[in-house]
């Protein structure tokens, strides 16, 4: 995984460095729906315990993208956190795992590396695709009755997306980006950190809708 983002890191650089490219950097407010399915092994019975939830969140996302003339847009963003959301269930049985348990996450310091190529015109705009890679670490933040606890993971996430761009009249080098993005994450799969033999294994997408505001120079 590391020597992954380094590779992009590198071609990054490199994009940026080109006297063809131009520079562009802004904010972007993102609407994200996530949707989350899990699955819980417990220790004693070995019963598998699946759930799904759905979280939608709004979170600020600034980016850095060098331009060609080509109108092609390779960039980077950042998320210092988002929140997937949390889910609680109640258990009564005989084997000792009475109680509530509540299973949360977050993920962290979530870098995209993305393209954007442009393929049609409409009504002024640019209209382009977008190709991502992202890293995130998802963070664990579970109440269990049951005292288990969960490491954090780094985990990837391949975007696929569709936007549009342009100028913003009379902005002064400011232009604008709209899109709606589909992520796929890599799965969630660990054993509870006390080593008794609880296990958690999780799916998450995530679908984004955005709107940025950008300045080129």
């Amino acid at each position: 995984m590391k020597k992954i983002i380094t590779i992009l890191l590198s071609f990054l650089f490199i994009s940026f460095q080109s006297v063809k490219a131009e520079i562009g950097v802004g904010i972007t407010g993102a609407y994200h729906m996530f949707e989350a399915d899990g699955t819980e092994t417990t220790r004693t019975s070995n019963e598998n315990n699946t759930g799904s939830h759905s979280e939608d969140v709004l979170v600020p996302e600034l980016f850095l993208e060098a331009t060609y003339d080509n109108g092609a847009a390779v960039g980077i963003s950042y998320i210092p956190t988002r929140d997937v959301g949390s889910k609680s269930r109640s258990d009564t049985n005989s084997e000792g795992d009475t109680g509530t348990y509540k299973a949360a996450a977050e993920l962290d310091n979530v870098v995209q590396f993305y393209v954007d190529y442009p393929f049609a015109d409409a009504y002024g705009a640019t209209i382009y695709g977008k190709v991502g890679v992202q890293h995130a670490t998802i963070k664990t933040l579970e109440s269990l009755n049951s005292g288990s606890t969960y490491p954090d993971e780094d985990v990837l996430g391949f975007t696929l997306g569709l936007g549009a761009k342009g100028d913003i009249p009379y902005g002064n080098n400011l232009y604008y980006k709209t899109e709606v993005a589909y992520t796929d994450f890599e799965e969630y799969s660990e054993n509870d950190e006390d080593g008794t033999g609880n296990k958690v294994t999780a799916d998450l997408e995530d679908v984004a809708i955005k709107l940025s505001v950008g300045y080129k120079f």
